[in-house]
């Protein structure tokens, strides 16, 4: 799904975690943050999509020209991209929703994959 990532984690005092900018790619290509923050939270109710953690953010060129815009519409929203607020949002060849892409101009640009339909390998 994407090529070779360095993986800094959140929790490591000497890691800076980039801004979350509107409408910029969040972070540099080719380096993945693994927090353990969600990107989103629910205040009341049941948790929102992309309130999981540990989660790994991508800048999206990682996985662009990998992954596709699901076809359920639904999760297609936003006005100049998509918000993510509505669950995976990008699946790969085979049609699995592997990720949730946020690319509209009030959220930062960022991608962040589905723990149970990823997997991280060693190249």
């Amino acid at each position: 799904m994407s090529g070779m990532l360095t993986i800094l984690s959140t929790k490591d005092p000497a890691v800076t975690v980039p801004d979350h900018r509107d409408g910029e790619p969040f972070g540099p290509p080719g380096v993945a943050y693994k927090s353990w923050e969600p990107l989103a939270k629910a205040f009341e109710g049941p948790p929102v999509p992309l309130q999981f953690v540990p989660q790994f953010w991508l800048n999206p060129a990682d996985v662009a020209g990998r992954v596709r815009d699901t076809t359920n519409r639904c999760r297609l929203n936003g006005c100049c991209g998509l918000d993510g607020m509505n669950g995976p949002n990008q699946q790969c060849a085979c049609g699995a929703e592997v990720g949730t892409l946020q690319s509209d101009c009030w959220t930062a640009h960022i991608f962040v994959p589905e723990p149970d339909a990823t997997e991280w390998r060693d190249g």
